[in-house]
């Protein structure tokens, strides 16, 4: 794309000699995928500043670099007051704009994020619409899976997901836009027609430093630069403070406080049913989700859902047929009952303990194998191991996704949420003796919950992602011990 297309929109000053018929073939933030004609953003991180690496990118062919400063390199230079915005510009443009092409319902918040935007697909495609999903299990275009590596993709490559999906004839994008996309400003310029807040809880406290500043990243997505109506939990602090503040049309939903979207003579143990009222749409829900959370995550969808003009059938039928989502409260039974659950914070932890303690016997126990991310929030590990202190009847203490912290401290820090008092928990690092120590140890009677990782299909030790599945331990624990 010639340089005077690919920068519409942008202010900009160029260093060198730069042509407005310059043609660039490749647009990318890594100096490794550089190609002749490409494009390279020096993005500045925080450990590490792609400046040191234009040279790099120039050997591999990069016709011009794009910058905050001028960069001592052989090739021209566009500079601009914040690359990383004018990344999502001139990527919006290299892709020719797509996402105006498509209906973009997204959904944000600490937990529910995956679950709920599944909902919505499916809601829209029981009304026969064509459906793509981003998000945290990757990018689903007419059912080709994309891995997409991030929860929200970085902008170069979110727009050509859009444009795959419009050139596919897609007509809505569900995505999942997680804190450090607003923050890192992923979303300049994409408008959402419909933008969901679920909850907020702890999580990412590495990376914002403290709870106002990771809900005022959430709080700042509402306005109309992003969204054009906002669907909101009223029973959430942070939800509370959006639709107080709301600069945009805003429905809210809700089980405890006022709602426009509330639910009455719920259960939600084994499953869900309720009678919901929807604007006053009255109506019975149910679905083979279970547990509060997914209650909640439920009312998002519906409530979105009729913000686009789905009707309450399409609506309940599309509910009673749902299928469970990869990692979310997946139930697998074979002698011994387990959960697999992709919870990672601390309020995460405590909604599915809870929800799983409907699956055990009067009698039985609730065992929970967990460990905590690497190079993360620390001060949630202590957190999680008081909530499965008290919410289990006992823990196995394991790893998950060390990255490049020491396993053994990542424990110890887990650890210091329990009592002195050794019975309630036991520690086994290597994750796949773990979760056959607790099926083995588990009765009839039990139910084992396996926390964190959900679907994911990875271990990521010492920052190398090596093949890793909970569900696939689970199936050959089965088969091995022929339970």
């Amino acid at each position: 794309m010639r340089l005077e297309e690919l920068t519409e929109g942008l202010g900009y000053e160029i260093r060198g000699e730069l042509s407005p018929e310059q043609d660039f073939t490749l647009l990318t933030h890594k100096s490794g995928e550089c190609i002749p004609g490409a494009l390279f953003f020096a993005i500045r991180g925080r450990s590490d500043d792609g400046a040191a690496y234009v040279n790099d990118a120039v050997r591999l062919g990069a016709a011009a670099y794009v910058a905050e400063a001028p960069l001592n390199c052989s090739v021209p230079g566009i500079v601009v007051p914040d690359v990383r915005l004018a990344m999502s510009v001139m990527a919006a443009n290299f892709y020719l704009n797509a996402h105006k092409h498509l209906c973009i319902v997204t959904v944000t918040g600490t937990n529910g994020k995956t679950t709920t935007c599944k909902m919505i697909a499916e809601i829209l495609r029981k009304r026969g619409e064509n459906v793509a999903v981003f998000g945290t299990l990757g990018a689903f275009i007419n059912d080709r899976r994309i891995d997409s590596g991030l929860t929200t993709p970085d902008p170069i490559e979110l727009h050509r997901l859009f444009q795959i999906a419009y050139l596919s004839g897609v007509k809505y994008v569900v995505m999942e836009v997680s804190a450090h996309a607003i923050f890192l400003k992923k979303m300049a310029g994409i408008r959402a027609k419909v933008a969901v807040f679920t909850n907020l809880s702890r999580d990412h406290l590495d990376y914002f430093g403290d709870m106002e500043s990771y809900s005022r990243t959430k709080q700042g997505y509402f306005t109309p630069g992003y969204a054009e109506f906002a669907v909101v939990n009223s029973d959430d602090e942070t939800g509370r403070a959006i639709i107080n503040a709301a600069k945009i049309p805003t429905a809210s939903y809700g089980i405890d406080n006022p709602a426009d979207t509330f639910c009455i003579d719920y259960e939600c143990v084994r499953k869900i049913q309720c009678v919901v009222n929807c604007f006053d749409d009255i109506f019975e829900l149910k679905t083979h989700f279970c547990g509060k959370f997914n209650l909640y995550n439920a009312l998002a969808a519906v409530t979105a859902a009729r913000v686009l003009g789905v009707d309450t059938e399409s609506i309940r039928r599309a509910f009673f047929e749902m299928p469970e989502v990869d990692g979310r409260f997946n139930v697998l039974e074979g002698g011994k009952r387990v959960v697999i659950d992709y919870a990672h914070t601390p309020d995460g932890l405590e909604n599915l303990l809870n929800a799983a303690r409907s699956f055990k016997s009067d009698l039985g126990r609730v065992i929970v194998v967990f460990g905590c991310g690497g190079d993360r929030d620390r001060g949630k590990r202590a957190q999680m191991g008081k909530i499965a202190a008290c919410s289990a009847d006992f823990s196995v203490l394991t790893c998950d996704n060390t990255r490049t912290e020491d396993p053994a401290q990542i424990i110890a820090d887990i650890e210091q949420g329990f009592s002195s008092d050794r019975s309630k928990y036991i520690v086994i690092a290597d994750r796949g003796s773990a979760i056959t120590y607790a099926l083995l140890i588990a009765k009839r009677e039990d139910v084992v919950v396996i926390a964190g990782k959900g679907a994911e299909t990875y271990m990521d030790v010492g920052g190398e992602k090596k093949p890793y599945s909970d569900r696939a331990e689970v199936l050959e624990t089965f088969r091995r011990y022929n339970l």
